[in-house]
């Protein structure tokens, strides 16, 4: 029986009983997820709380899920528009590959733009799967392994208002710094509690030991590194005494150099591992051999589905010299299909002859400079009338630093 044939019934879900088994049928499809509720139910229901859990079902039956958590994503310029953080997308072991999933994420868009949200994003399991929901890639990540053991730095960080804090106690602070940041980068996410819920979990959990570090005078800190030590067989005589970074908030470039020379003065530590760095981390710069550092795993990060095109278009800056005008394809809303002027003077709906045409995917990899156009264009991926044409759209789309939020979910 193919989907088409079968009566798929999309419903919210509100109760908790029905969270929690949406949250189970979606830990039995990714099979690598723990039970979370024996081990603490408490802050299960913290965690699920906060969700927008939709389920798609075969009479009584319970056949997948889809989830969402309301957040707000970072544009180009500074601008911020509302994001549903989407997650928990699972579909029965017994009733894959059967368009459920199709369905659901589909019904999610729609709603999500009836509630008011401008963008959708996630982060991939598969990189195969969201491209045809819409779903382009909005920041790519590297990892960052730093061999502390040889490494240098080439200039001299201040150590003045760094202090240790309890990481189990600081979550509060963790939150107020985050979002007391002036300058994030574009593709940053606004942290929602039921986030935080399971970073305080695995803290306070966790097999090895957690630490923290602050920057600033208290009540004006302006950033914090939060750490863990990597399991090892004999930490005392082991020659890999690793940490791994578990978040980074950084105000400013003396915040940020503070907290890394804080890594090296760490005499016991051999490593320290960034699971999550931006690609174009100004790290390398900061030491005397940048061959001490191993850059390694870039991959897809944010992948983000615009709902409200227009606006999406308006809440970004532009740069420039002229307008131009950009069709846009978009197979499930029709109210963002059409011609677009954007340049200096803003973004608006145009009767102009297109200078551009380019899939509601690759437009959002271009509005948020995750890649460049000249790329996109090489890949058969966007269409220009000419050269100058994609030049243009390079500086249109220009972007100080590439976009990176550094948060999973």
């Amino acid at each position: 029986m193919t989907l088409d044939n079968a009566r798929i019934d999309i419903r919210t879900l509100k109760g908790d009983g029905d969270r929690r088994k949406a949250f189970a049928l979606f830990r039995q499809a990714l099979l690598g997820i723990g039970d979370l509720g024996r081990s603490s139910p408490e802050t299960e229901a913290r965690y699920l709380a906060g969700g927008k859990p939709l389920g798609g079902f075969e009479g009584d039956d319970l056949r997948g899920v889809v989830n969402g958590y309301d957040s707000s994503i970072v544009l180009p310029g500074g601008g911020r528009v509302k994001h549903l953080s989407v997650t928990h997308v699972g579909v029965a072991p017994d009733a894959t590959r059967r368009g459920i999933a199709r369905q659901l994420l589909t019904e999610q868009l729609r709603r999500a733009r009836a509630d008011g949200y401008v963008v959708a994003g996630l982060r991939a399991s598969d990189a195969r799967i969201y491209g045809r929901h819409g779903y382009g890639v909005a920041s790519w990540s590297v990892q960052h392994e730093l061999d502390l053991s040889r490494a240098a730095l080439a200039v001299s960080p201040p150590r003045e208002g760094l202090r240790i804090v309890d990481v189990r106690d600081s979550f509060p602070l963790f939150r107020q710094i985050a979002e007391a940041d002036p300058a994030p980068r574009p593709a940053t996410l606004s942290r929602w509690d039921s986030w935080r819920a399971i970073q305080e979990y695995r803290t306070i959990h966790g097999p090895t030991p957690h630490h923290a570090v602050v920057v600033g005078p208290e009540g004006n800190e302006r950033g914090f590194l939060r750490f863990h030590v990597e399991s090892a067989d004999n930490w005392f005589t082991s020659p890999r005494r690793s940490v791994v970074i578990d978040d980074l908030v950084a105000h400013d470039n003396e915040a940020w150099q503070c907290l890394i020379g804080y890594l090296f003065r760490q005499d016991i530590l051999h490593r320290a591992v960034f699971p999550s760095r931006p690609v174009d981390d100004p790290l390398p710069l900061l030491l005397h051999n940048p061959r001490t550092l191993e850059i390694s795993g870039q991959r897809d990060e944010s992948w983000v589905r615009p709902l409200n095109l227009e606006a999406l278009l308006v809440a970004r800056s532009y740069g420039g010299s002229r307008q131009i005008a950009i069709a846009v394809e978009d197979e499930v809303f029709p109210d963002n299909r059409g011609v677009w002027s954007l340049g200096p003077q803003g973004a608006e709906r145009s009767n102009s002859k297109p200078e551009a045409h380019v899939a509601i995917a690759e437009l959002t990899t271009l509005i948020f400079g995750a890649q460049s156009a000249a790329n996109l264009h090489a890949a058969g991926r966007i269409k220009t009338a000419s050269a100058d044409v994609t030049e243009q759209l390079d500086r249109l789309f220009a972007t100080s630093c590439r976009p990176h939020s550094g948060i999973s979910f």
